[in-house]
């Protein structure tokens, strides 16, 4: 009887804190949820300005499929893109892209118009290290637009048409955020976006 005494305060204590977490994950996962879409929404606005979208389509499209002799991109994974429209016609695509940075998943929108140029970049999830690496989510980001892919990286601090200049002391978050670039303009040039070049 000692034994089992201890056994089930226990159970009864595990029992209440799974409880708790349950009733704590379903007040969260609406909010939750309804942050992500609104980091979506804006992310939309900002790599393809005044375009109105649609629902996304979900895809999975992996860069291994792709052949660039600078990058192995294996590592970007593409999950949705969005048609943008503008004036009644398709303007581009806001598309869901994530690679691997340094302290992890780097998840990214990147839009590119209907001639595969790159309208912009918005880095919306990261892990990078503060000061260096997370400087992706500044105007650092700002330099993708109006550059068509594929592009390197360079440490120059004078980047070509097909150059991105890197972060300093960050150029793997720099080559993570390029091989999404990439790898978004692969899928489009390639057809795998409705309506993509191919």
């Amino acid at each position: 009887m000692k034994i089992l005494k201890p056994g089930i305060i226990l159970l009864i204590i595990c029992a209440v804190a799974g409880a708790l977490l349950g009733a704590v994950n379903s007040a969260t996962e609406g909010p939750i949820a309804e942050q992500n879409a609104k980091t979506t929404a804006e992310a939309m606005t900002v790599v393809l300005p005044g375009a109105e979208f649609g629902d996304a389509v979900e895809v999975e499209i992996n860069g291994s499929q792709f052949s660039d002799p600078n990058f192995d991109l294996s590592d970007a994974n593409i999950s949705s893109y969005a048609i943008g429209m503008v004036d009644g016609a398709e303007a581009g695509y806001a598309v869901t892209v994530t690679t691997n940075g340094y302290g992890g998943d780097a998840v990214m929108m990147v839009g590119i118009d209907m001639d595969g140029g790159i309208t912009g970049v918005s880095v919306t999830s990261m892990s990078e290290t503060a000061g260096l690496g997370a400087n992706c989510q500044t105007d650092w980001i700002d330099q993708y637009a109006g550059k068509t892919a594929p592009l390197n990286v360079t440490k120059t601090g004078s980047a070509g048409d097909s150059e991105i200049d890197a972060i300093t002391s960050a150029t793997i978050t720099s080559k993570a955020v390029t091989r999404g670039v990439n790898t978004v303009y692969y899928a489009f040039t390639e057809g795998l976006l409705e309506g993509g070049a191919a």
